[in-house]
């Protein structure tokens, strides 16, 4: 009964991931890293603001679900859409001030444009895990998951991508992740 409660209670622990994403030479900021497998996303509700000509953040990964509001700070009208994998949308011509939103139910990269600006693009990385992150300055990343067997995937820009099988125990893993496949 002790060792079931033990194991019971090592089990439902969340183990820290963390690391640092590269593409073999340097290291690379805003790439998308998750987990694929175990248990489902919650969604939330974020945003994409569109300020100063340019959409921010330019990525963002969100679990399948949720909804992402794209309010213009801008004192110039903006058309958002996006055609792409995940979800195919056009939001239409809105002035400073207003606000639109899309929910995402699929899981796959979007591209946001506006075609008013073609400057003017974002990313939306929608993972279906609730474990997952955006690698930051110097390709650094954090999440926690609990122990189990996963697909450690990661997302760059670029195109290129990874994806490998990956054990989580309840020790603190460090990885190293290396975005190469286009």
């Amino acid at each position: 009964m002790i060792t079931t409660l033990i194991a019971a209670t090592l089990l439902s622990q969340n183990t820290v991931l963390s690391g640092t994403v590269s593409d073999g030479k340097k290291s690379l900021d805003d790439v998308a890293v998750w987990l694929e497998g175990g248990a489902k996303s919650s969604p939330i509700t974020a945003k994409i603001d569109q300020k100063d000509m340019r959409f921010v953040p330019r990525i963002l990964v969100v679990p399948k679900g949720s909804t992402i509001n794209f309010p213009n700070g801008d004192a110039v009208y903006h058309n958002v859409f996006a055609e792409f994998e995940a979800k195919t949308f056009d939001l239409g011509m809105y002035p400073k001030g207003q606000s639109r939103s899309v929910t995402f139910q699929r899981p796959g990269i979007v591209s946001v444009l506006c075609n008013i600006h073609a400057e003017m693009s974002a990313y939306i990385v929608v993972v279906d895990s609730p474990h997952y992150a955006k690698s930051g300055k110097g390709g650094k990343f954090k999440f926690s998951a609990p122990p189990g067997q996963y697909t450690l995937r990661a997302w760059h820009e670029s195109g290129k991508s990874e994806s490998r099988p990956l054990t989580v125990g309840g020790e603190p893993l460090e990885l190293a992740v290396t975005i190469t496949k286009k």
